[in-house]
């Protein structure tokens, strides 16, 4: 007997968890911009490099304000 599928299955391929916090994403393409921007933030926050912007905050504040998935990816980590 084949075993019963769980009904999220599909969906379990289309989100990322990041610290615990699960990051939902339209296709599988977004899941590799995705995985670049946490990969970017974590540089920028290992090597304390927030370039073009001249603080942590000011960096945070613009991208929080951006119409994308980088919001999710702040609060997942903790930073707004």
């Amino acid at each position: 007997m084949a075993r019963k599928q769980d009904r999220f299955a599909k969906s379990a391929s289309a989100q990322v968890v990041v610290n615990g916090h699960v990051i939902r994403i339209a296709a599988s393409k977004d899941r590799e911009s995705l995985e670049r921007s946490i990969a970017n933030l974590d540089r920028r926050i290992a090597d304390d490099d927030w370039r073009p912007y001249t603080s942590k905050e000011e960096a945070i504040k613009r991208w929080n304000s951006l119409k994308s998935h980088l919001p999710a990816v702040l609060r997942a980590k903790g930073l707004i």
